[in-house]
């Protein structure tokens, strides 16, 4: 069984179906989506059209979240680079106020926690950690995952939110982050996605792929969204 990962799309619609593509081209079964659909880039509707249409299943992110209850912050933290805070409000401002109702119910509707069964084998879905949306677990906090392992069944965990792609074997369980499909920070500007082969062991591939960045940055900004963000795509990393 071939399973796509996905995650933190954040409205990047050029990035999403490029990915969407190549997995199935791969013959993927199923894609399971670790949430943060909107936010950042412009395409937020068009995205969550086409999760819709393909039937992707998925968890909800902080920028699910915060747009779907039009929330006033996207939850992402605080942070001394007054630049960075400008745009993470701005960006949010943006999506809230030009997100349709139709979308804005898909966001909102999405669960905290996803589980799916592939074959014999349990996955289980969050953006965060098992309690809160934005649970910042980074590659090296292995303290963190062995309490999820305790808490779940499942053999499989996939996680988002940190934008940084990585899979751990932790516990018995294997322990995966796709990485950013449309905000890589992680210095690759390239769409960032998973692949797991199951077929009696669990086989975990994490791959990238190019996709029109350049074109996605001359929508987000004729949509009205700030430059720093076009800039932030162009080189993988934050501003």
């Amino acid at each position: 069984m071939k399973i796509g990962l996905i995650s933190d799309i954040h409205g990047n619609y050029a990035a999403l179906g490029q990915v969407i593509r190549e997995l199935k081209t791969e013959g993927v079964d199923i894609i399971v989506n670790a949430g943060d659909n909107a936010g950042y880039s412009s395409g937020h509707e068009d995205c969550v059209k086409l999760l819709m249409d393909e039937n992707i299943p998925g968890c909800m992110g902080n920028y699910d979240e915060a747009v779907g209850f039009d929330r006033p912050i996207c939850g992402c933290g605080e942070s001394d680079d007054e630049a960075l805070m400008k745009m993470r409000a701005a960006s949010l401002k943006w999506a809230r106020e030009n997100a349709s109702p139709k979308t804005k119910k898909y966001l909102s509707l999405l669960p905290q926690k996803l589980e799916i069964a592939a074959g014999n084998t349990m996955i289980l879905a969050v953006h965060g950690g098992l309690d809160t949306l934005n649970e910042m677990i980074m590659k090296d906090e292995v303290g963190k995952m062995e309490g999820i392992a305790v808490k779940t069944s499942a053999e499989i965990v996939v996680m988002g939110h940190t934008h940084t792609p990585f899979f751990k074997k932790i516990s018995g369980k294997i322990f995966v982050n796709p990485g950013s499909v449309g905000r890589p920070i992680d210095g690759d500007p390239r769409a960032s996605y998973g692949l797991l082969r199951i077929d009696g062991d669990i086989q975990v591939e994490l791959r990238r792929t190019v996709y029109d960045v350049e074109g996605n940055i001359r929508d987000l900004t004729a949509a009205g969204l700030p430059a720093e963000i076009g800039e932030a795509l162009r080189n993988g990393r934050e501003i």
